[in-house]
């Protein structure tokens, strides 16, 4: 009798243990917006290496504020196209490797669906040189899934004297 006491004791316990996790908490809404804004920037930085441009400006609100790497400046939407387009102008390919995407989050921690993304870039310039620099953005978005801020973090210097390395030894 003592054992079966004892066996329906620790039962009792392991199931009240075993609690399922709340759903619908402000973190699992933060994540679940995450998890979607995360295909839209990884799409957005797809169709840059693709050099759709027209393609990537629609995932752009028209209200983008653009805060280019290297800088202070807060631009617009149109600024942004201009320095899309020199990029991709000047280079013949590009490729983001080793893209790593987490939730941003807001005063409390709680993910608020904005993206924050890690890679590396390789791109190859018209003169034939490859560069390569280290990346980082927080993307932010809006109810309908347009990137509404565009903060984006690397060595511009970097990559020119990548560049200018090579026009040095020729």
């Amino acid at each position: 009798m003592k054992n079966l006491l004892f066996v329906i004791t620790f039962i009792a316990l392991f199931l009240s243990c075993d609690q399922p996790a709340p759903s619908n908490t402000d973190y699992d809404k933060g994540i679940a917006l995450f998890e979607k804004n995360k295909v839209i920037a990884n799409e957005s930085f797809n169709l840059f290496i693709a050099k759709d441009l027209e393609g990537m400006m629609d995932m752009h609100s028209e209200s983008l504020i653009w805060s280019p790497a290297s800088t202070t400046d807060s631009l617009s939407k149109d600024e942004f196209r201009t320095g899309m387009k020199e990029w991709m102008t000047e280079f013949d390919e590009f490729r983001f490797i080793d893209r790593q995407f987490y939730p941003g989050v807001n005063e409390d921690f709680i993910p608020n669906g904005s993206v924050r993304t890690y890679g590396t870039w390789l791109g190859t310039h018209k003169s034939g040189k490859e560069t390569v620099t280290k990346y980082y953005s927080v993307l932010e978005f809006n109810e309908d899934g347009k990137i509404t801020a565009d903060l984006e973090y690397f060595d511009v210097g970097g990559v020119f004297d990548q560049l200018e390395e090579t026009q040095k030894e020729e």
